[in-house]
């Protein structure tokens, strides 16, 4: 018959069928599953033979021979975690006649009950104790306070605690740690310190750790300094656990300076020096609190002392490597993880992804993912979420249909990942997938799922299905919010996202730098200076000054509203910057048209060690096409293809085509665009277009449109350029044959809409309207200045009115 395999092949085996056992509060107990009719089948162990032994009638076992061989079997399965086989033999016992008083192993048994974590045969194991008389045994009630905690049913623990009539420093120190290990952290301090100030007891190691683990947890800096000093005045400041809890209670506070103090003054003690966990708490200390050149000397002074590192060492060195982008100290590390023959490791392997993501190499990340066995869910998490933060959404929607394939469904973590890769990638679609199997899986009421889900909704332009989830969820916290206003805010409607907004604060929600940020994108939209000062003030009232995300948003939204003096006064004001600080300050001059300070800031952003990027070459692009400066725009796309190895994208074909068509280089701009690497799109032939316009070009400006067509024929705007450009050449059939084609496809212009800001007042105006209370004096004025115009030599090509009627009538 097949056997469960035990610790011990010398033992006894038994059918790997045999139904688990149920302890009920009566003396015989039965299986379960067994009728209460049907004899119970005696048996004994025999040392001499590798099952039990049936036999005939109970008369002939030997009692004491059963207990003693019994007993000894109850304690080596309990110590090594067999504690359905410890349960087991103790039912034997009972069924083979054995008398429950002269048990004397059971605390031994109770742990055995309390390592299942079933709270029902807890019970039934309490109340088996109790009508037999032996809780009067502290020992046992000790055991059963532990058994309760470990099956989390923390008030029955404490019932039981305040029943007994008699505690010891093991009731006490049970009550700490257990209060602990279920994550009441202030209850855990509250025993200590009851037991020490009201009882005049001293808890033992495992106590104190408890304690400073519980100060670690809830960031209690103060109860942490009252508990080192109870060690330090019970002389256990030598002790290598408490030294380790105090080093990380330290750290997990923010004490680094504490912390360094008892590191110093117990790592000079042989005994304590080649401890590795205090060196790996003090590193990971290091990392956690930012203090990364510390924990880089550290390493290094610990590899001299000779010690060597364990697994938790280098997954605080890989960690270390990830947050200072240091690739090359990282595949140093991957050497010393390889010489040390622990490379299968599966918290080395995870940590080795994620180092490898952050520092910018994903593919020897991917490599060390496809070599491992795949088959832990962290590592899978990690490979997939990395992706996706890494720029390669694709990447992670693979692993993910793959991990989908091997294991089934997903966690929110997982969830987490694809929704932005789906977000990045703009594939509703799969998108709608992913919602529909976060629905399935019920991570759905997960609000951190929730919330990604209103981000992406609202990257898809569809604020209906972003709004609907939003109001299902049932915590809206403040990320959930931004992400609503995030996403009124990207679609452009600014009504909708400002009384987001302020129905945020009225539920007592407090914005965040990245709400205030989505506010000012607003204002930028709206080009309103007054709104963005307001929002300027209240992140001056919030302490906000400072944030670099704030500052950036504040130097392109008051660029755009007309304030570019403000825009420099907060940059030169900020104590910190970074890529795009300079790449907002560079961007704001550029749109003003100050090309000259802007390539002073390009400089100035070279020398602070900053290296320019696609978003700060799209600018400085940008802003010499519109200065007509050919030869510096030349100059910066060839420096950015040679000096900086960056590939060129479409927006910066598109600057450069726009930059040669306006100086009149138009067959450059034409191949220029035939020999781009990329598919060119719409925008980057209807640039060469206007280019066409402006320097009569008919017979190019024919071709161009060709292509324009077969990409988007249903463009009315190129149409409409298209009908100017043979209007301007006096070709008036072209002229209406092109309107013709625009009515027949039954397309519209829409009309033209402007606005402006005086003495804190908006004025709207539409094309051809008449609405507005002024129109009158606003159009005598227009006319006024026409004439002006026309006596400096300009010679408009249509009366005003008249070229207002015809583009109303698209």
């Amino acid at each position: 018959m097949e056997t469960m395999k035990l610790f011990n092949h010398n033992s006894f085996h038994l059918q790997k069928d045999q139904p688990k056992l149920q302890l009920f509060s009566t003396v015989p107990l039965y299986y379960k599953n067994v009728s209460f009719l049907t004899k119970p089948s005696y048996c004994i162990y025999s040392n001499s033979q590798t099952q039990f032994t049936p036999l005939e009638n109970p008369s002939q076992k030997p009692q004491n021979k059963v207990g003693f061989s019994s007993n000894k079997l109850i304690m080596e399965f309990t110590e090594h975690g067999l504690f359905e086989d410890a349960i087991r033999v103790y039912v034997r016992m009972l069924e083979d006649g054995f008398q429950v008083q002269d048990f004397n192993f059971f605390p031994r048994l109770i742990k055995s009950f309390g390592g299942l974590s079933d709270v029902k045969r807890s019970k039934q194991i309490h109340g088996h104790v109790l009508k037999i008389g032996f809780l009067a045994d502290i020992y046992v009630v000790n055991a059963l306070l532990g058994m309760y905690f470990k099956c989390g049913e923390i008030r029955d623990a404490v019932q039981v605690f305040e029943k007994m009539s008699e505690r010891d420093s093991v009731s006490w120190n049970s009550m700490i740690s257990g209060f602990y290990q279920s994550e009441d952290y202030l209850g855990s301090l509250m025993i200590f310190s009851l037991m020490v100030k009201e009882h005049g007891l001293f808890p033992n190691r495992v106590g104190c750790l408890s304690a400073l683990s519980s100060c670690a947890s809830i960031k209690s800096w103060i109860l942490g300094r009252e508990i080192h000093g109870f060690v330090l005045k019970n002389g256990l400041e030598s002790d290598e656990f408490l030294v380790s809890g105090l080093i990380e209670m330290y750290m997990k506070c923010g004490d680094v300076r504490n912390a360094e103090h008892v590191f110093n003054s117990t790592v000079n003690k042989e005994s304590v020096r080649m401890n590795t966990v205090i060196w790996n708490v003090m590193i990971t200390g290091y990392v956690s609190n930012e203090c990364l050149s510390k924990a880089h000397e550290l390493f290094v002074e610990m590899l001299e002392f000779g010690i060597k590192p364990d697994s938790s060492t280098l997954v605080a060195a890989l960690v270390l490597c990830s947050e200072l982008l240091d690739l090359n100290l990282g595949k140093q590390i991957h050497r010393l993880i390889l010489a040390s023959g622990i490379e299968n490791d599966t918290r080395i392997q995870t940590a080795l992804i994620e180092m490898y993501f952050k520092c910018c190499h994903p593919e020897s990340g991917l490599k060390i993912f496809r070599r491992s066995r795949n088959d832990n869910l962290v590592m899978w998490g990690a490979v997939i979420l990395n992706s996706a933060q890494g720029d390669q959404p694709f990447t992670a929607l693979e692993l993910f249909c793959n991990f989908m394939l091997k294991y089934g469904f997903p966690d929110s973590q997982m969830l987490l990942a694809v929704l932005r890769s789906c977000s990045s990638l703009a594939l509703k679609s799969k998108g709608t997938e992913i919602h529909c199997l976060a629905v399935k899986t019920g991570s759905i009421s997960d609000f951190y799922v929730g919330s990604a889900l209103v981000d992406m909704y609202g990257k898809f332009g569809d604020m209906e299905s972003a709004q609907n989830i939003f109001s299902r969820l049932h915590c809206r916290d403040l990320v959930a919010w931004n992400a609503l206003i995030s996403g009124y805010s990207q679609n452009e409607r600014v009504d909708e996202a400002l009384a987001a907004f302020c129905d945020m604060q009225r539920e007592g929600i407090r914005p965040n730098p990245v709400t205030i940020a989505c506010i000012l994108s607003i204002c930028a939209h709206l080009s309103v200076r007054i709104l963005c000062k307001e929002a300027h003030c209240f992140l001056t009232r919030q302490g906000w000054k400072s944030n670099v995300l704030v500052n950036n948003s504040l130097i392109a939204a008051y660029a755009k509203c007309g304030d570019i003096n403000y825009s420099r006064i907060i940059f030169e004001n900020m104590h910190e910057r970074n890529q795009v600080s300079w790449n907002s300050i560079i961007s704001a001059l550029g749109m003003h048209g100050d090309v000259d300070k802007m390539f002073v800031y390009f400089e100035k952003m070279k020398q602070a060690g900053m290296k320019p990027d696609h978003v700060t070459f799209t600018s400085l692009l940008s802003a010499c096409s519109h200065a007509g400066r050919v030869d510096m725009g030349c100059k910066f796309f060839q420096s950015m293809v040679e000096e900086y190895k960056l590939r060129p994208q479409v927006e910066h074909y598109t600057c450069m085509v726009d930059l040669l068509g306006r100086a009149g280089y138009l067959g450059q701009a034409y191949d220029l665009i035939m020999d781009m690497p990329c598919e060119p799109d719409d925008r980057i032939w209807g640039s060469l277009l206007g280019s066409c316009r402006s320097h009569g070009d008919e017979k190019l400006a024919k071709v161009v449109a060709d292509h324009i067509f077969k990409l988007d024929a249903t463009s009315i705007g190129y149409h409409v350029l298209l009908a100017n450009i043979f209007e301007d050449l006096g070709k008036a059939n072209e002229v209406a044959k092109v309107r013709s084609g625009i009515r027949d496809m039954g397309l519209r212009k829409q009309p033209g809409c402007s606005w402006i800001e005086i003495d804190n007042d908006i004025h709207i105006f539409v094309a051809g309207d008449c609405i507005h209370h002024q129109s009158e004096d606003i159009y005598a004025v227009i006319e006024s200045l026409t004439l002006e115009i026309k006596r400096a030599g300009y010679v408009p090509q249509l009366p005003l009115r008249s070229l207002m009627t015809d583009e109303a009538d698209f």
